[in-house]
C-alpha cells in the first residue's frame, strides 16, 4: 500500500520523533547508559544536523551491556507517555530488537496492522555486539542470525509467498524451501527459545578481539569499537546527542556514493497505513 505523507504529517512527525529521542536521552543520561546515533540517522547528522527531510524514522544503537541494561532499568524511570516495546513487554511485536513508543499516538504498519501490540509513532534501539576477526566467522554468524531473525518475525507476520498466506501487499523473496524450514521452526518452537537463540548468536564473539561492532543481522553499520567508546556529542535537530566518533570515515565506508540529496526514487521512507499524533 503506497501512501505519502503530507508536508504537515511530515513536519508533525519529525517533532513527534524529536520528542521520543530526547527521552531516551535524559533517560540514558539519568542511569550513566552510552548510546549513539546510527544508520540513517548519523546521514542526517552529516548533512542536515538532523533528520533527513523526508525521512520518518530515527535509529539508535547501543552495545549489547547497555542495551540489556537499558530494557532492564529504563521502564521504572520513563515518562508516562512512553512505552518501552520489546519481546517481552510487548509478546507480539514481530521486532526482535526494542522501540521506545509514544503513549496515545499510531503508526500502523501494514505487517503489523493485524497484531495486538503498541502502535506508538516510535524511534528504534538496536543492540550492537562485536564481530569476528575472520571473514567467514562473521559470515556464518550473520547468516544463521538472518535466518532466525525470519522465524522470529514468522511467529507474527508471514511475510513470504510460500507455506503461509503472505501478509503484506509485495512478499519478500525466499525460496519454496527456505519458508518451508521457516514454517517448521514458527509451527515447533516457541518464540522465547528462538529469541534466546538469536540473543546466544548475537553475542558469541563479544568476549573476543573483534574491530567492529555490528547489528549482525544485517551487514551495514559496522563502526570500529574504538570509535563505539569514544563518542561525541553533537548537535542533532534541537537536541544535544551521543554519536560515534570519525563518524564521516563510518559513512563513507557503509554508505559509498552517499550524497545529500539522491535521486528522487532512493528517497524512501516508511509512510504508514495509518497516523495519529493524539487519540
Amino acid at each position: 500500500m503506497d501512501r505519502q505523507y503530507t508536508d504537515e504529517e511530515l513536519k508533525q512527525l519529525h517533532a513527534t520523533l524529536y520528542e521520543v529521542l530526547a527521552e531516551i536521552v535524559r533517560v540514558c543520561e539519568l542511569l550513566h547508559i552510552d548510546y549513539f546515533i546510527q544508520g540513517g540517522t548519523a546521514l542526517g547528522l552529516h548533512y542536515f544536523e538532523g533528520i533527513i527531510p523526508w525521512d520518518d524514522d530515527i535509529d539508535v544503537g547501543m552495545t549489547r551491556d547497555n542495551y540489556d541494561r537499558f530494557l532492564r532499568e529504563a521502564p521504572a524511570v520513563l515518562k508516562p507517555e512512553y512505552f518501552l516495546a520489546w519481546y517481552k513487554t510487548d509478546p507480539n511485536t514481530p521486532f526482535y530488537f526494542a522501540k521506545l513508543r509514544k503513549n496515545n499516538t499510531t503508526f500502523l504498519e501494514e505487517s503489523c496492522q493485524h497484531l495486538d501490540m503498541h502502535q506508538g509513532i516510535y524511534v528504534d534501539i538496536f543492540p550492537f555486539d562485536k564481530l569476528p576477526l575472520e571473514a567467514r566467522a562473521e559470515s556464518r554468524q550473520r547468516r544463521l542470525c538472518q535466518r532466525i531473525t525470519e522465524c522470529f518475525t514468522g511467529k507474527e507476520v508471514w511475510t513470504w509467498a510460500h507455506w503461509g498466506k503472505c501478509q503484506i501487499e509485495k512478499p519478500n523473496k525466499k525460496g519454496f524451501w527456505g519458508c518451508l524450514a521457516t514454517r517448521l521452526v514458527v509451527t515447533l518452537v516457541p518464540k522465547s527459545v528462538i529469541y534466546r537463540l538469536l540473543v546466544s548468536l548475537q553475542t558469541r564473539y563479544n568476549s573476543g578481539n573483534g574491530k567492529y561492532y555490528n547489528i549482525i543481522v544485517t551487514n551495514v553499520d559496522q563502526i570500529p569499537v574504538d570509535d563505539v567508546l569514544h563518542l561525541q556529542q553533537v548537535q542533532f535537530g534541537p537536541l544535544k546527542v551521543m554519536a560515534p566518533s570519525h563518524l564521516k570515515e563510518y559513512l563513507d565506508h557503509h554508505y559509498k556514493g552517499h550524497t545529500k540529496y539522491p535521486p528522487k526514487e532512493k528517497m524512501v521512507n516508511h509512510a504508514p497505513m495509518m497516523l495519529d499524533f493524539n487519540h
